[in-house]
């Protein structure tokens, strides 16, 4: 299994750094920006109240104030490109791990040696985590070195809350990704299920919260995370982190049971 992960995880390692690049560069425009935006004196808040309730959600999430350097983050980063687009991302790359070697039809010889499908799908599965932890670390590190140079302060310990939590959050979008490569031959068909309910999910949440069908969208693994409490507020759910893990737990053994279970010979 572990011999699984490592070749793996090496084989997407160049396509983890050319991710934390692209990030790198947007978290440096986003950061420098804010001085300028400051200085402006936009009312940031006004502009806050007057976006609907479903904006407000999907694109700024929980906070109540731009002005802060913890505010913007949230609003210009965390809560768009964490919760929702890489969240679609890594559904995305895990939907491609199992359906790819049935599509290309290497999964037989992989399955030849002494490997269960079990092992092939968790091994493939834990090939994920090294990149997701590689691209929280270095971005991470440029949003607070970032933040300093343009002279604002923000809380480090935070701050490294919110990537910690998002590589649990990514992990579980992932294994959304992961179940729906077990289901599928096709790679573009297992992709775009595995993105589009991710993204549905989002949608789910972002369109019953607060109202009476609040309880629906707790099926939502975007309900979980809450960049802004934990980067505003240093409120860090660990219920909610709970909740979390045990999705990814219970996606991983559907997706090996399932694939254990599946007749490949067609």
């Amino acid at each position: 299994m572990f011999e699984i992960t490592s070749f793996e995880a090496g084989r997407r390692l160049r396509g983890s750094l050319l991710l934390a690049g692209a990030l790198v560069a947007l978290i440096v425009l986003t950061v420098a920006l804010f001085p300028s935006i400051q200085e402006s004196g936009a009312d940031l808040d006004a502009y806050l109240e007057s976006l609907p309730p479903e904006a407000t959600r999907a694109f700024v999430g929980n906070v109540t104030t731009l002005t802060t350097i913890e505010g913007y983050l949230v609003s210009q980063l965390y809560q768009f490109g964490w919760v929702l687009l890489l969240a679609i991302y890594y559904a995305y790359a895990a939907a491609s791990t199992i359906a790819g070697e049935v599509e290309r039809g290497t999964v037989g010889v992989t399955l030849s040696l002494p490997v269960t499908r079990t092992r092939l799908v968790v091994g493939k599965f834990l090939s994920l985590i090294p990149g997701v932890v590689l691209v929280n670390a270095i971005t991470f590190l440029v949003v607070s070195l970032g933040v300093g140079l343009v002279g604002e302060s923000i809380d480090v310990v935070n701050l490294f809350a919110v990537h910690a939590y998002s590589v649990a959050y990514l992990l579980a979008c992932a294994a959304v990704g992961l179940l729906a490569s077990v289901a599928f031959d096709s790679v573009r068909r297992a992709q775009t299920t595995g993105a589009g309910s991710v993204f549905g999910l989002f949608l789910l949440d972002t369109f019953t919260f607060d109202t009476d069908y609040e309880w629906v969208g707790d099926i939502a693994l975007s309900r979980y995370f809450d960049p802004g409490a934990i980067l505003v507020d240093g409120d860090v759910s660990w219920v909610d982190l709970s909740v979390l893990v045990l999705a990814i737990a219970v996606l991983v053994v559907v997706s090996s049971e399932y694939f254990e279970r599946r007749d490949l010979s067609g």
